[in-house]
């Protein structure tokens, strides 16, 4: 039984952080409308910013206040990272800015495997971990991740109805003529880019907390490549996709294992023919850009039409 719980407790838990970091990445990709394809180094940057804070101050503070610097510290760092990247690149369009802040990612891995090829142990801040206490564990990295998960949706819809979220949205549409009614694209643009960067690195913070340890096989591309499935399976531009995109990647990722050898062993094959055909019968994704609400709304409309 506690096996069972433990392998869904592990599950929640790695749809949650995926679903941070697709909603991460669809406030820049989605709303913004910037070919980004670097995330997975903003994710890099906070697991290891985490990773090395609770171990230089594992003795001197307590833990929960120590793992909530370092939640901090990772964001603060992303969003460091996000105006670094931001400043040059963010000059560039299409597929410009897609090779440079693809190089950054890379750059930021490939740079860590040579300062540190091995994996980093991160210490275990609210409770040691052993057969007993595996399940609360977990249950209270669920409920922080959760939590996490809330406030940056609650956090992005924030921005996107706010006056910088109307101007991003004014310049996504059309960056000349935003620029001639005296909006200026490149704050924007920064703004949307930090804040998506600080939201990568915060669960960078939180996987490097809940695996306890890191290494840099950890951030490689293929990763930002299951960020931007996730969007795109989604709805490019719905948070609620992002989350439901990540429930479906993530749990099918967990239990085709259990589904035996055959199916298994080409998974490489069945998600990217997962996309294909969501892209042919659901161009726009599952949601499209609809939320939650509207999709409640259509549901209320149909029934009281039939």
């Amino acid at each position: 039984m506690n096996g069972e719980l433990l392998f869904w407790l592990n599950l929640l838990v790695g749809a949650g952080v995926y679903a941070l970091l697709a909603l991460s990445l669809n406030l820049i990709n989605g709303y913004a409308r910037m070919f980004h394809l670097g995330h997975h180094g903003f994710w890099a940057l906070g697991a290891y910013t985490a990773a090395l804070l609770s171990r230089a101050l594992e003795h001197d503070l307590p833990g929960p206040l120590l793992l909530f610097l370092t939640l901090l510290a990772s964001m603060v760092v992303g969003a460091l990272g996000g105006v670094c990247v931001g400043v040059p690149c963010l000059r560039l369009r299409g597929d410009y800015l897609a090779v440079a802040t693809l190089g950054f990612g890379e750059l930021v891995w490939r740079g860590i495997a040579n300062v540190e090829a091995q994996a980093l142990s991160v210490p275990r801040l609210l409770m040691e971990v052993d057969a007993d206490t595996k399940v609360l564990f977990r249950a209270i990295n669920l409920a922080l991740v959760l939590g996490c998960c809330a406030l940056a949706f609650a956090g992005i819809r924030r921005l996107v109805h706010s006056a910088h979220g109307r101007r991003l949205l004014a310049v996504a549409q059309d960056e000349t003529a935003a620029e001639l009614c005296g909006i200026e694209p490149a704050r924007s643009k920064r703004i949307a880019f930090a804040f998506g960067a600080s939201l990568a690195a915060l669960a960078g913070a939180l996987y490097a907390h809940y695996q306890g340890s890191v290494a840099p096989e950890d951030f490689k591309f293929i990763e930002m490549v299951k960020m931007l499935l996730i969007v795109v399976l989604g709805g490019i531009g719905s948070q609620t996709g992002c989350v439901v995109g990540a429930l479906l990647f993530v749990g099918l990722e967990r239990l085709l294992p259990r589904t035996g050898e055959v199916l298994y062993s080409w998974w490489q094959v069945e998600f990217p023919l997962l996309l294909a055909l969501v892209m042919l019968f659901r161009p726009r994704g599952l949601l499209g850009r609809r939320e939650l609400g509207d999709v409640v709304r259509s549901f209320r409309a149909r029934r009281a039409r039939a």
